[in-house]
């Protein structure tokens, strides 16, 4: 054999080895985590109607000294006005008509109409949300016709206590004594009283 067909053996002998050795080899196929789990939430529903308009305004509430002109009668002097605001939307105003005795006490609270994130809601939603939350378990009064709904508060020794649900306010009139009450006279004295502060504060 000629040196030059030595050299073709050992060429091919030589690639043959390398075709081995790599057929031999193993191919690793790469792992990849599993893909994460996505959960979508679906939006609440969001109120898009236009909101009903508010019936009490916060900038038109009469004073305390306005309100005891329009009740008259023989109400006790009026101390100064006790405005708060109560959250974004939300203000109250105290009228406290002190005698030596007792006391009688009216307030308001309103809700204004919001527009924001949530979407449109009424001050009257809110009004509502706030009575019946608080006052389900409570007597519901059915004499004083005021308002879309009125209950009195859990009864004490010394005073008796209306609450009233009317659009976007809840009213509150308040008959309190130094010394035990009779709880029917009281009622009837508020009943009274509910009537003359609800009339002296309609728009």
């Amino acid at each position: 054999m000629t040196s030059s067909n030595n050299w073709r053996v050992i060429g091919v002998t030589a690639i043959l080895a390398l075709v081995g050795s790599c057929s031999a080899a193993r191919v690793e196929t790469p792992t990849f985590p599993p893909a994460a789990t996505v959960t979508t939430t679906e939006f609440p529903s969001i109120p898009t109607a236009p909101a009903k308009p508010m019936k009490y305004l916060p900038a038109a509430l009469k004073t305390c000294l306005d309100i005891k002109q329009e009740v008259g009668g023989d109400l006790p002097p009026a101390r100064p006005d006790e405005d708060q605001r109560l959250g974004t939307n939300s203000s109250s105003r105290t009228c406290t008509f002190k005698a030596e005795d007792s006391t009688i006490a009216f307030s308001v609270r309103l809700w204004e109409n919001t527009d924001d994130i949530t979407g449109i809601r009424s001050g009257t939603d809110y009004a509502e949300k706030y009575f019946t939350e608080r006052t389900g378990s409570w007597e519901q009064d059915s004499g004083v016709r005021l308002g879309s709904d009125a209950r009195w508060r859990t009864a004490h020794a010394a005073a008796c206590s209306l609450e009233i649900l009317d659009a976007n306010g809840v009213m509150i009139v308040t008959h309190t004594d130094d010394t035990t009450i009779d709880e029917k006279q009281c009622r009837a004295s508020v009943r009274e009283l509910a009537k003359k502060f609800f009339a002296a504060v309609q728009p």
